[in-house]
């Protein structure tokens, strides 16, 4: 029998094929990367970001991310965003593992036309894909602990392939508009399907002494970012972020036919994590007396981080931010 990949084997793979689709779409990543390079560091994946409207979807994410030894942790609501998100960890102290932040649609706070659009879009994406091979091969990581490398092959190609993707027709501009009118951040969602709406790089990996000097090397090279960064400076956690590019999105129109929405959907994100903290304030320390370095997410950056990818709905309707 050959050897099987470890759920953190199969975390590489993952993070490396899904990494790599997303640089294929976002010209700032590939930019990014170049910048770390030149700057002498190396790009670290601290976590890539998931939105999805559909709780199955959500729920299926969980299961496969089990495979990748990444476990539910917390959870962060964010109603004016009208999104319920949690986050999946890779047990232990190191705060340097490959982490998922998902966020799921909370579709009962939207108006029942609303939300009944988005269902109807749902299950439309849902009948085209078929994971029943994938589940099949989660059960069999769940017994085993891992895959063989054919196995996984399969498993990180559907994950990447077809659970992150929007499998069904394109999205109807009446769903998309009637999205937009209560959370652009849920539109965004709507828009890109279940792919990682942004990849988010280590500062301190880069080679940057903190987020302050990242990005302002961003912005020198001509990086859009985020008014402001969030968390204050020897805060457990800071952030700032790209703001996403306006694209060209496939949409059914009115009349059946197939046209074109303006939508923000994936950004780059960069972060610095600091020491952690208990609920009095006492800083936090490992086992072997070095700084325990917080390793989960703070609502009140999130929110934040969530403007740079909002389709916003215009009067004339989706367009570009201004």
């Amino acid at each position: 029998m050959s050897e099987l990949h470890s759920p953190r084997s199969l975390r590489r793979l993952f993070v490396k094929a899904a990494t790599a689709r997303f640089a294929r779409n976002v010209p700032d990543f590939v930019r990014l990367k170049r910048l770390v390079a030149a700057n002498g560091g190396a790009l670290r994946n601290d976590h890539a970001a998931i939105r999805t409207a559909d709780p199955a979807v959500a729920a299926l994410l969980v299961r496969a991310a089990r495979v990748l030894g990444l476990h539910r942790e917390r959870e962060y609501l964010f109603p004016a965003k009208k999104l319920r998100s949690f986050d999946l960890q890779a047990p232990g102290e190191d705060a340097h593992q490959f982490k998922l932040f998902v966020s799921q649609v909370d579709l009962g706070a939207f108006p029942p036309q609303a939300a009944q659009l988005v269902a109807e879009d749902c299950a439309a994406q849902a009948a085209a894909a078929d994971h029943g091979p994938f589940l099949a091969l989660i059960e069999q990581a769940e017994r085993s602990g891992g895959l063989a490398a054919a196995d996984a092959d399969r498993f990180i190609g559907h994950f990447v392939g077809v659970l992150m993707a929007r499998p069904g027709p394109p999205l109807r501009r009446a769903t998309l508009q009637a999205v937009a009118a209560v959370s652009g951040e849920a539109a965004s969602a709507l828009a890109l399907g279940p792919d990682f709406n942004h990849v988010t790089v280590d500062v301190h990996a880069a080679g940057y002494p903190g987020i302050d000097d990242m990005a302002a090397a961003m912005r020198a090279q001509g990086f859009r970012l985020l008014p402001a960064i969030q968390g204050a400076p020897g805060s457990p956690l800071r952030q700032t972020a790209t703001l996403a590019a306006t694209m060209d999105t496939p949409v059914i129109e009115a009349d059946g036919s197939t046209g074109l929405a303006q939508t923000e959907k994936q950004f780059v994100e960069i972060i610095e994590r600091g020491q952690a903290r208990d609920a009095d304030g006492a800083p936090l320390w490992t086992q072997d007396g070095r700084p325990l370095i917080f390793r989960n997410f703070l609502a009140a950056n999130a929110e934040k981080i969530f403007d740079a990818a909002a389709t916003p709905l215009r009067e004339s309707g989706l367009g570009i931010r201004d």
